[in-house]
């Protein structure tokens, strides 16, 4: 007994140490800066719509010329030469190889989302119709913030794509034909349905990631499969989980329904409370499904932070492959999960293990709490 003792202090400590490492930073658990790209194709000219975090972008060029934590229109006209520079320095389009001719039209500041924005509008213009175009994005991954996202939507007529430009994809290939063919009958090699389907994947990886890099995530659902049951009480508050999560995670996205993230960090911290202390003190998880619905409804908010805002009237395909990408990756992480909690319901010191286990989870997530709350 005191051998296992022994063990188990180690193991928790081991865990303890291991999640603090990881551990998220508040409501910047899961975010990193954004930016959106709307472009409309009309013949031989690219409208595009930049919008920057005003934070980053004011920070990075010095917009703030006295320092009083405004971005005043003045200082933003006396700043239009440098926000030119580095945009068109950092952005371009291209047509059938050849570099359009930029000009900056408009530059403002903009809410989106409840996010302080640059908008600033560009237009591109070519001496033939856009036919074979290709946007090169590096805006701020040069050192500035390799972790940057820019989620851009391609209007070409009544064709939509949908794309992530991420520091290992800056580049987007496609053309204007709207048909597989031309009038001549010549087989046109199109890339516009690769785009489609490399948007689909980007959101599905984006989905995987989001689940793998939250380790609040990982801890409540850690803390749900802890508790004592069958095959079929794991499926069933699983199943409640995914479907409250789902269903939130689409009213926040589309913006349907809106809680700010510094409301949801905190109910997510002390979800994982709930569920650890329930661990120790039930005897009975009869209702455990009701629990894995409730809180998966608090933790789908948290699942949308990555996509509120950047879903326009085309929202279908990527809050689907979004959420798709979620469900992947709670899948792997239950498939490297339930063989150890089978394992341990069979073990002479289950009891023993999931109460060490639950007052450390329960200890971590009521740090996260205050420290999410302070």
């Amino acid at each position: 007994m005191q051998k296992n003792n022994k063990l188990m202090a180690s193991i928790c400590l081991i865990f303890m140490m291991a999640v603090f490492l990881l551990q998220p930073n508040g409501a910047e658990a899961h975010s990193g800066s954004i930016g959106y790209s709307e472009v409309k194709i009309e013949g031989n000219k690219v409208s595009y719509d930049l919008y920057l975090l005003a934070d980053l972008l004011g920070g990075l060029l010095n917009i703030d010329a006295n320092q009083d934590g405004y971005m005043k229109e003045d200082e933003i006209a006396q700043s239009k030469t440098s926000i030119e520079q580095f945009v068109l320095k950092n952005l371009t389009v291209n047509n059938n190889g050849l570099q359009g001719k930029a000009t900056i039209n408009d530059i403002s500041l903009v809410k989106r989302s409840n996010l302080s924005m640059f908008r600033i509008k560009i237009e591109f213009v070519f001496k033939e119709p856009v036919q074979e175009y290709e946007i090169d994005y590096f805006i701020f991954f040069n050192g500035v913030d390799m972790n940057h996202q820019n989620f851009a939507t391609i209007h070409n007529g009544d064709q939509v794509i949908e794309n992530i430009f991420t520091k290992d994809h800056t580049v987007l290939q496609g053309n204007t034909y709207l048909k597989k063919e031309k009038t001549t009958g010549e087989t046109v090699e199109t890339s516009n349905n690769q785009n489609k389907v490399i948007g689909f994947w980007q959101y599905v990886l984006m989905g995987m990631e989001h689940i793998w890099s939250g380790i609040d995530h990982l801890l409540f659902l850690f803390g749900l499969l802890l508790a004592k049951g069958n095959f079929r009480d794991y499926v069933k508050t699983l199943t409640a989980f995914t479907i409250g999560h789902c269903l939130t995670l689409a009213l926040a996205a589309t913006e349907t329904v809106f809680i700010p993230s510094t409301n949801i960090e905190p109910l997510i911290a002390l979800s994982i409370v709930y569920v650890a202390i329930q661990n120790i003190w039930s005897k009975s998880f009869k209702w455990r499904w009701l629990v894995g619905l409730g809180f998966g409804l608090i933790h789908g908010f948290g699942f949308a932070e990555l996509l509120i805002g950047k879903l326009g009237s085309h929202f279908v395909l990527p809050l689907f492959s979004f959420n798709l990408g979620v469900e992947f990756g709670q899948i792997v992480v239950l498939i490297i999960f339930i063989p150890f909690i089978w394992y341990l319901q069979k073990a002479r010191w289950q009891r023993q293990f999931v109460n060490s286990f639950s007052t450390v989870i329960s200890g971590i997530g009521l740090y996260w709490f205050i420290d999410r709350i302070i």
